[in-house]
């Protein structure tokens, strides 16, 4: 699978505009109001020496619920609870790990990441955490999660990604086997990811993966349930793992895709590392001509004119264009040309992607059209006229960059490896959790 790689940022915020938009004073006054009788005294786990409280994780699911669009209920936060309190167990971990390597989140850092949710949602400052004071939670709560995923980002890139790398060979490989898939179809995938660490731990991730279908089926978004609720790498982008070809995931995720359609989730499906719920966004033909994508290389000859030039001054202008045109064999020519023109410049565009000429339609109409050494103009543009002139062209194939291949072969190897370091935090770390 190969995508864009996409920035995490927090997708729940899109659930949250209506409701934050309009809250304008907190009903609740901090964690302690918010406490009924007899809460935040009883500890339910313990991580090494760090405590979570019943309060704390009473506050953490009514704060799922509230950013995933789900279906509030006494009977659903009692069956979401362990589920959460293995997410906040790893993300103790995660903030415990970062102290330990001196690289903790900052609180300047975690202020950013508040101002980027507010500013993803078009909220002013502060309006976020008075959205959550008006549903009922404390804003500590969301600076927990924020935290552990600050604190997460920078162990990976400290820990693990020296780790990981990425061959020539295997992006060659990677490009044989796209090949070899022109003209079958490729599926856009989301996913909710519930892993299992352990084999006494399987039934325990399918019945989570089972109360998270309830709501799914009851129209929960997908993006905002698998962003608190995902824990594979795609989580923070709303579990999008981007177009997937036939053979690109596990086998028993490629058979239980075949049979979902599009707009639609899957049942639960096991596989090796644990419960995988796929949603299909999209299908097309992969690697369908895209004639936007094609890149030119090009040469670029500019005469200079004032904005307000004069018919003649166009005229002779133009008239030099067409004598440099008509001496050009190759595209390099047209630099030998631009020398011998008075008050003219050239320069080399490469990788000018034709998408990006639609702002000028001549342009966009004739150099995709050009054969290798053409020329094309001359063009009325800003600094003047334009003649340019085609070196070549590459793409359109619907094929992606070796550059892109890299990077997503890279994202893969690092949520596998990200996987390993997380499962070693928990097998090392004391955790204790009360019945």
């Amino acid at each position: 699978m190969f995508a864009p790689v996409s920035r995490a940022l927090v997708v729940f915020t899109i659930m949250l505009l209506p409701a934050a938009a309009s809250a304008q004073r907190p009903t609740a006054q901090g964690t302690a109001a918010n406490a009924a009788p007899g809460q935040g005294l009883r500890v339910v786990a313990r991580v090494n020496d760090d405590a979570i409280t019943d309060f704390d994780l009473s506050q953490r699911v009514l704060f799922a619920i509230k950013t995933s669009g789900l279906q509030d209920s006494p009977d659903l936060r009692q069956r979401m609870a362990p589920q959460m309190l293995r997410q906040m167990i790893d993300e103790r971990l995660q903030v415990l790990d970062s102290k330990k390597l001196g690289v903790k989140p900052t609180e300047a850092e975690i202020q950013n990441r508040y101002a980027e949710i507010e500013r993803a949602a078009g909220l002013g400052r502060g309006q976020f955490r008075q959205y959550l004071q008006s549903v009922g939670v404390a804003p500590d709560i969301a600076t927990q999660q924020i935290e552990a995923q600050i604190a997460w980002a920078k162990i990976i890139r400290r820990k693990v990604r020296a780790q990981v790398d990425v061959s020539e060979a295997e992006i060659d490989d990677a490009l044989s086997r796209m090949r070899s898939n022109v003209g079958k179809t490729e599926t856009r995938v989301a996913e909710i990811f519930v892993p299992v660490d352990r084999a006494d731990s399987v039934e325990e991730g399918k019945r989570s993966a089972d109360r998270i279908m309830e709501q799914l089926r009851r129209g929960a978004p997908f993006a905002a349930v698998a962003q608190q609720f995902s824990q594979g790498a795609s989580a923070g982008a709303g579990g999008d793992l981007g177009w997937v070809l036939p053979g690109a995931l596990d086998p028993s995720l490629d058979a239980a895709l075949e049979r979902v359609q599009p707009r639609s989730f899957s049942e639960p499906i096991r596989s090796a590392s644990g419960w995988h719920i796929l949603y299909v966004v999209d299908r097309r033909p992969f690697a369908a001509a895209r004639p936007d994508d094609v890149k030119l290389n090009l040469v670029q000859m500019t005469l200079a004119l004032p904005p307000n030039a004069s018919p003649e001054e166009i005229n002779r202008a133009t008239a030099d264009a067409q004598k440099a045109m008509s001496g050009v064999r190759q595209c390099t020519d047209l630099h030998v040309q631009a020398r011998q023109v008075k008050g003219s410049t050239s320069g080399d565009l490469n990788g000018v992607r034709v998408g990006d000429l639609a702002a000028n339609p001549q342009m966009y109409e004739q150099l995709p059209r050009l054969p290798i050494g053409g020329t094309a103009g001359p063009f009325r543009v800003a600094e003047g006229l334009q003649v340019v002139a085609l070196c070549s062209k590459a793409g359109g194939d619907g094929l992606p960059t070796r550059d892109a291949i890299s990077q997503q072969l890279l994202i893969q190897k690092l949520d596998a490896a990200g996987r390993r370091y997380m499962r070693d935090l928990r097998r090392q770390a004391t955790i204790d959790i009360k019945s």
